[in-house]
């Protein structure tokens, strides 16, 4: 192995390590705090702190597989969704998932519910189920705060509330996702070659552990489901993007929506 090689890798592991943990307690703010823009501060600094983490990640792997080293084991996790709202879900992680570039998504449908499989390196798949988690319980209380003060909840059916719940969810969750590959893009770019090289080859890898565990079966598409009502969407988006603004990614401020006043 090139001692230069050893010398840049031990560091990098370490700063790794410590971004790692700096996501977790982010991720755990988010969830816990009672206010909306500051979860969502929270949510939006993880993010970018989990772009660097993957990027250093691959980096990490990379030059294990140039010096002979054992690399990163690449896993398949399960997360499943239940409830009236999973056909979305699924459809918004999934996105989220495919966002972060070198893990891949399965899906299978059961009876009541839809099951996720990640696949992919393990440290990229245990942030991304981190991720799932922590945004579950903001979703639950965004929602739940939009719903109380939706004015046309009166003229709905049951099934058209469930619609337009169902599509706040999924403007939520594709409005994260959007955010996350503008911030793989981003690192990309400023990275030039080095970064986009590094995160193909890992991307292969999660590529060749499907192949081997699941020859038959296809990488996860967009699914068409039921649609709610565009407003609904358009506040779940609002949802997603509230606080403050990611500058990096140069999304533009939307006006304040009924129930997210401050």
């Amino acid at each position: 192995m090139d001692p230069s090689s050893a010398s840049t890798t031990a560091p990098t592991a370490h700063k790794a390590k410590k971004t790692l943990r700096l996501i977790t307690a982010l991720l755990a703010k988010a969830e816990n705090t009672p206010f909306p823009a500051e979860a969502q501060a929270f949510q939006e600094h993880a993010e970018r702190l989990m772009v660097r983490y993957g990027i250093e990640q691959a980096m990490i792997d990379a030059e294990a597989g140039k010096a002979g080293k054992p690399q990163e084991p690449m896993i398949e996790e399960r997360f499943e969704l239940t409830g009236a709202y999973r056909v979305g879900q699924a459809r918004g992680f999934t996105a989220i998932a495919l966002a972060f570039s070198t893990v891949r998504v399965l899906h299978a449908t059961g009876s009541s519910k839809k099951i996720l499989y990640l696949i992919g390196a393990d440290s990229d798949v245990g942030q991304i189920v981190r991720l799932f988690n922590s945004l579950q319980v903001q979703l639950a209380a965004a929602m739940q705060t939009w719903w109380l003060n939706y004015p046309y909840k009166p003229y709905l059916s049951t099934h058209e509330k469930t619609l337009e719940r169902r599509q706040f969810q999924l403007g939520f969750l594709t409005t994260v996702a959007d955010r996350i590959e503008a911030l793989y893009n981003l690192e990309s770019v400023q990275g030039a070659s080095g970064n986009e090289l590094v995160l193909t080859g890992r991307r292969e890898r999660a590529d060749d552990h499907v192949r081997l565990l699941h020859p038959a079966l296809r990488n996860a598409r967009p699914q068409t489901i039921s649609q709610g009502s565009s407003t609904a969407h358009a506040a779940g988006s609002y949802a997603g993007t509230q606080a403050t603004v990611n500058s990096e990614v140069q999304v533009a401020a939307r006006p304040a929506l009924p129930g997210w006043q401050q």
